[in-house]
């Protein structure tokens, strides 16, 4: 589990439930990680003899307050507090370190680094003249230092296991250099100081970096600034600790260049070989619009200026790409490219223009708005021809879940969404032509929803249909979540009676008993845990949970939204950090934490409560 999240936008790291790094990137977030899957960057403490890495005291308390992480711990007398946070705007994570109790202590670190996200052709050598550690591979630097002397400090090849071993007896052997599959460790013989890692893109830069934070006074004062920077960053939004921490969560994710990846969480990767650490549009998207509505335009705009820029030549968005805007890993077969069909998910390309609508609309950003105006055309012809002729609803894409090929009523309602808006981008152009034309055509859309989308028998709108020359060939009735798009999306408001019927259907089949939340759909098997699932429809998720909760503000239901509320309170992380779901038995975070989607629902339902004096 990942309880710790610091950012400054191009260094980040996560920690795990013993406080070791777990996840560290550097410069493209999601991109350029440059840690050992698997492996931990681990602290162990030496006291008059004696030695324990963190993993085995097991009274300790890690809290994480905006961009301030903290560790309470209590080990063989010793009371042991550590303090960290990434620098804004250096690239360096800072520890200060106090230990109260009688005798002496070492503190080591040991570093687990995998640059660039392969393992060959590492170093890691000890500078003397610095009295610092480094690795580097490249263009790619790390050097590790103190405010205090160095006691000890080694090198030596990881995939031998010969550095970790060499600690646990508090005594570092001074390897100088190692080369190939590396790792470090040093140790500092102070019960207070402060140690960093700090990055750069040669020895260079990283050298001065070290020497400008040796000065402790000016790290104190970089120190302190960065914790205040972050805390009034969210200090509107102060009377709710989970939504002040999901402002700090979601613009440490917003990189350099724009690029917003969904999850930094490594952990994942048993599971595929893969991560969440790529920028899908349609996640960014809603990561942007939560942000809109807080206010912090300077932040999306990063994004929209990257994301047009993705667009294909026809005018649609890839599944995923990776933060440098190259396409990302995809599973969208190319053989189901055809006349009714093709390997995206369409609802990212429409999400991305009623993203940016939004954003103008706060704006007025004129600037950007005549820079991406031609992408908006292509995009919006590309949605008003990939429609069949006769019954006018969308053809053929992957469903946002990405598992499934077919007209999804989800996809139908984004594209109804992303039409109007560019409708109204057109109108604040004067093109009325195309404005007339995409605003027919979204309308023709939202009355094929309404046609051809909802099972009238069973009262809830199918997930999606099959359609073949103006035909519907094959329904599915499976009940999903992902219907309430045609909420989200403005399709029809909260009074519709369909909508109505179809969220009573969702409340009745996905509410997971008895942890409570909403399930995807019935029969999700994505990230299943040990247990009898015999009466549970799938592991319940933090969006699908706030996507009712929005319902329900909007019709004014303002008790269940409460309660829906509370409930993501009690299965975020003690941290206030959202995974994307939770084990139904034990109410534990499950997959990837945190995931940016669901910190920016809860930020959108807070602000939807708050607009209307409730919170």
């Amino acid at each position: 589990m990942r309880l710790v999240f610091l950012s400054n936008g191009s260094f980040a790291v996560l920690y795990d439930e013993n406080y070791y790094i777990r996840d560290l990137y550097y410069p493209l977030l999601g991109q350029h990680h440059h840690h050992s899957f698997g492996g931990k960057f681990k602290i162990g403490i030496w006291h008059d003899g004696k030695f324990s890495w963190l993993e085995n005291i097991g009274n300790k308390e890690i809290l994480l307050d905006g961009s301030k992480a903290v560790l309470h711990a209590q080990w063989d007398g010793l009371d042991i507090t550590m303090e960290d946070t990434v620098l804004i705007p250096q690239p360096a994570l800072v520890k200060h370190v106090l230990i109260r109790g009688p005798g002496f202590v070492r503190v080591i670190f040991y570093h687990d680094f995998r640059l660039d996200g392969y393992e060959v052709g590492d170093t890691a050598f000890y500078d003397p003249s610095l009295d610092a550690v480094f690795h580097y591979k490249g263009a790619t630097w790390f050097g590790m230092a103190s405010t205090n002397p160095l006691y000890e400090y080694t090198t030596g090849r990881r995939d031998l296991n010969v550095v970790l071993p060499d600690c646990e007896d508090g005594i570092l052997s001074k390897n100088p250099i190692a080369q190939g599959s590396v790792a470090s460790a040093i140790s500092i013989a102070s019960p207070e100081f402060y140690y960093f890692i700090v990055a750069g893109d040669s020895y260079d830069r990283v050298l001065r970096l070290i020497i400008d934070l040796r000065d402790r006074k000016r790290l104190e004062t970089y120190f302190v600034r960065s914790i205040n920077y972050w805390g009034n960053v969210a200090s509107e939004f102060a009377d709710d600790k989970l939504a002040a921490q999901s402002i700090v969560v979601l613009l440490g994710h917003v990189g350099a260049n724009g690029s917003i990846p969904a999850s930094l969480d490594t952990s994942i990767i048993k599971f595929n070989l893969d991560t969440y650490g790529y920028l899908w549009p349609r996640d960014a998207a809603f990561v942007t619009m939560a942000l809109d509505i807080a206010g912090y335009f300077t932040f999306t705009k990063k994004f929209y200026s990257l994301v047009f820029k993705l667009f294909s030549g026809e005018g649609f968005l890839f599944q995923k790409y990776n933060p440098s805007g190259t396409w990302g890993s995809t599973w969208h077969p190319f053989t189901v490219r055809s006349r009714k069909s093709l390997n995206i998910q369409e609802d990212e390309t429409a999400t991305v223009i009623y993203a940016f609508w939004h954003y103008f609309r706060r704006t007025r950003d004129y600037d950007l708005l005549r820079e991406v105006y031609d992408v908006i055309t292509r995009a919006a012809n590309f949605m008003v021809n990939f429609r069949d002729e006769k019954l006018k609803l969308p053809l053929e894409s992957y469903d946002l879940w990405e598992e499934r090929l077919g007209v999804h009523t989800y996809t139908a309602a984004s594209v109804y969404a992303g039409l109007l808006a560019a409708s109204n981008l057109a109108k604040v152009l004067g093109e009325y032509e195309s404005a007339s034309k995409w605003e027919a055509a979204a309308m023709e859309v939202r009355e094929a929803i309404r046609n051809y989308l909802f099972d009238k028998e069973r009262g809830v709108f199918y997930r999606y249909v099959k359609v073949d020359d103006g035909k519907i060939v094959e329904v599915d009735r499976t009940v999903d979540a992902s219907i309430m798009g045609v909420f989200l999306f403005g399709v029809f408001d909260a009074w519709e009676p369909m909508l109505e019927s179809s969220v009573k259907v969702i409340m009745n089949r996905l509410w997971v008993k008895p942890i409570g939340g909403v399930a995807r759909y019935e029969g999700d098997y994505y990230q299943r845990v040990p247990g009898d699932y015999s009466n549970i429809p799938g592991n319940p998720w933090i969006i699908t949970t706030l996507w009712v909760a929005q319902y329900y503000i909007a019709r004014g239901d303002i008790t269940k939204a409460k309660e829906l509320m509370a409930w993501v309170n009690r299965v975020k992380t003690p941290t206030n950090l959202l995974p994307e779901q939770v084990d139904p038995f034990r109410g534990l975070p499950t997959s990837v934490t945190p995931l940016l989607w669901s910190h920016a629902e809860y930020l959108r339902t807070y602000i939807m409560m708050k607009s209307q004096g409730i919170v």
